[in-house]
């Protein structure tokens, strides 16, 4: 059962103030501070995920690990999670929603499934919501500590890409890379897309990320990597989810100018990233490469393999 002190009240705040109202009331006892991922689901329980397992909230405002009792989500809930999540304007959201997810204010990543409206083979919307899942972001000072002096060592910075599933704490990782390599005086610049690494709101972040990290923030990563070298002469560039085409042209431009890059894509490890034919191009780049895992838990380093001989 997680239960709420003094301390956690702050970090409630952002979670409670995107909840419906009427979830809202059964969860101001409850600790997030571990919970990395909240679930609803038209009809089913409100579920909390933690790295021991799934909970179940109760009306008396306790987690438990039955379905006995849970409250439950309805129609009503999630269509004033949307409205609360979009700040009353779905259609500001549109370009996001088709792509499947809402980043709301604290980097958080809000997952959605409905019916998909398609033109021309493009979703243009999602309509008749039937589920959110809330991906929690958090700050994890330390998270760095067993990959920091392989990626960073005598001044020099290797290019390295991280290679994780969902939810295992890739983007969390990023982040204390980039408070750690700040630390030293490393020139950081976070190009962040989708608002999750440094979760900026009103041109600051909700994170510590040292004295020397700039942010690019909201721009596609292909247009910002370079946009970042011409306004900011950074030492290295960290983003998220590297994938696209455009983003391995963008980053071989970025690497021929002699700005570092970490990165990360999705993968289970390096020989299954290896048989990608849309990154292969891109791995060439790299010199280190780390497969998390949730197996300890979020942010589980697996292995730390040095490709900078080619792969």
């Amino acid at each position: 059962m997680y239960i709420a002190n003094n301390e956690n009240l702050s970090s409630q705040k952002g979670i409670l103030a995107i909840m419906p109202r009427e979830l809202r009331r059964y969860m101001y006892r409850i600790n997030f501070d571990e919970a990395y991922e909240i679930h609803m689901r038209a009809g089913g329980p409100l579920v909390i995920a933690y790295s021991d397992g799934f909970y179940f909230l109760q009306s008396a405002g306790v987690l438990t690990k039955s379905t006995k009792g849970a409250v439950r989500v309805t129609r009503a809930h999630i269509e004033e999670a949307l409205e609360l999540a979009s700040k009353s304007s779905l259609y500001a959201k549109a370009r996001d929603i088709s792509e499947g997810f809402i980043t709301v204010d604290g980097g958080h990543r809000i997952g959605i499934c409905g019916s998909a409206v398609v033109n021309n083979g493009r979703v243009e919307f999602i309509k008749d919501v039937s589920s959110l899942c809330y991906r929690l972001t958090c700050e994890v000072k330390g998270a760095a500590d067993g990959i920091i002096d392989k990626i960073y060592s005598d001044g020099d910075i290797k290019n390295t890409i991280i290679i994780s599933p969902p939810g295992a704490g890739k983007t969390t990782l990023l982040r204390d890379i980039a408070r750690q390599l700040s630390k030293k005086s490393v020139r950081v610049c976070i190009v962040d897309e989708r608002s999750e690494i440094a979760a900026m709101n009103e041109g600051c972040s909700a994170f510590d990320l040292g004295d020397f990290t700039d942010v690019l923030n909201g721009v596609k990563k292909s247009v910002g990597m370079l946009m970042a070298i011409r306004a900011m002469a950074p030492d290295v560039i960290i983003t998220d989810e590297l994938g696209a085409q455009e983003d391995i042209s963008a980053l071989e431009k970025l690497i021929n100018s002699g700005v570092k890059i970490i990165t990360s894509i999705h993968g289970y490890n390096l020989a299954q990233v290896k048989k990608r034919g849309d990154i292969k191009r891109g791995l060439k780049f790299f010199e280190l490469a780390a497969e998390l895992s949730k197996r300890n838990g979020a942010g589980t380093i697996e292995n730390v393999i040095d490709i900078s001989e080619g792969i």
